[in-house]
C-alpha cells in the first residue's frame, strides 16, 4: 500500500516531527532511499523508526527494562546481556535509528538500522521485512550484509572492556525461515514472492553455528580485524521477530501509563 504522505506510515511522538524528517532525508552514499520508500507500507525503515524512536524518546519509559525484555526474546530466554544486572541506568542508554558507523582500523563503514550504545555495550540491530540480506559482491562488497555488520561493529569498539552484540530482526524465527529453504519454497508476501528470503536465516546460522563443528566461517568473516574469540562473537548473536519487538515496545509504553 502507498500512503498519501509519510506521516501516515510512521508512529511519531509529539515533538519528533523534525527528527523524523531529518531521518528520512539522510543521504547515504548519494541516495535518499529512506525518503523514497517512506510512503510504502512495506518499508522496514518506517517500522524500525516507529519502534525504536519510541523506545529512545517516550517520556519516562524504562529503557533498561524494555531492552532486557527485547534481549530475552532475541536469545530465547538465555540472554548474554542484562542492562539492569549491569547497573546501566536509563540516562546512560542511547538508542539510534539509521546511524552510520566506521571501523577504527579498517575504515569500513555501514549504516545501522538501529543501534544501542551504553557503558561497555554496543548493539547493532539489522532489520529486514520482506527483503533478504545483501550478498557479497567482490571487489566492491567483499562481505555479505551480516558479515559487514559484524566487522564494523567489532571494529568500532573503543576498548577491550566494551562488548559487541548483534541482533537480526526479521518476520519469523530463524528456524522457520531456514526450513523454508529446505523445502525449496518461497515465502509469499503481499508484494510478491521472495524466493531468497531464507538466505538471512541461512547466513545467520552459518556464522553463529558454523559448519562441521567449526566456527571457521565466522573466523574468516572477521579476518583482518582485532576481534574477541569467535565463540564470544557467536554467543552474542541473537535473532528477534517483529512480533516480539512490537509486544515489548507496547508493554514498555503501557508501563509508563500505569
Amino acid at each position: 500500500m502507498k500512503y498519501e504522505n509519510y506521516q501516515r506510515n510512521h508512529v511519531i511522538l509529539p515533538g519528533r516531527e523534525e527528527a523524523l524528517e531529518s531521518f528520512l532525508k539522510q543521504d547515504y552514499k548519494g541516495m535518499q532511499h529512506k525518503l523514497k520508500n517512506a510512503v510504502s507500507s512495506n518499508s522496514e525503515d518506517a517500522l524500525t523508526w516507529s519502534c525504536f524512536d519510541i523506545l529512545a524518546n517516550y517520556p519516562s519509559l524504562d529503557k533498561a527494562s524494555a531492552l532486557d525484555e527485547i534481549f530475552e526474546d532475541s536469545y530465547q530466554g538465555d540472554s548474554p546481556l542484562s542492562f539492569r544486572e549491569r547497573g546501566i541506568n536509563n540516562k546512560d542508554i542511547d538508542i539510534f535509528v539509521g546511524k552510520p558507523y566506521t571501523g577504527i582500523s579498517t575504515k569500513e563503514s555501514t549504516e545501522v538500522d538501529a543501534s544501542i550504545e551504553a557503558p561497555g555495550v554496543l548493539v547493532f540491530i539489522e532489520a529486514k521485512l520482506y527483503s533478504s540480506v545483501s550478498p557479497a559482491s567482490p571487489p566492491e562488497k567483499p562481505h555479505d550484509q551480516i558479515a559487514r555488520k559484524l566487522r564494523v561493529g567489532i571494529d568500532s569498539l573503543k576498548n577491550d572492556k566494551q562488548e559487541f552484540f548483534f541482533v537480526f530482526l526479521d518476520i519469523a524465527p530463524a528456524e522457520i525461515m531456514f526450513q523454508r529453504k529446505k523445502k525449496e519454497a518461497a515465502i509469499e508476501t503481499s508484494g510478491g514472492g521472495y524466493k531468497d528470503k531464507w538466505r538471512s536465516a541461512w547466513l545467520f546460522k552459518y556464522y553463529k553455528q558454523g559448519r562441521n563443528n567449526s566456527l571457521r566461517p565466522l573466523t574468516e568473516a572477521l579476518n583482518g580485524i582485532k576481534a574477541p574469540p569467535v565463540e564470544t562473537v557467536a554467543k552474542n548473536m541473537g535473532w528477534l521477530t517483529w512480533a516480539d519487538l512490537f509486544k515489548c515496545t507496547m508493554r514498555a509504553v503501557l508501563a509508563c501509563r500505569a
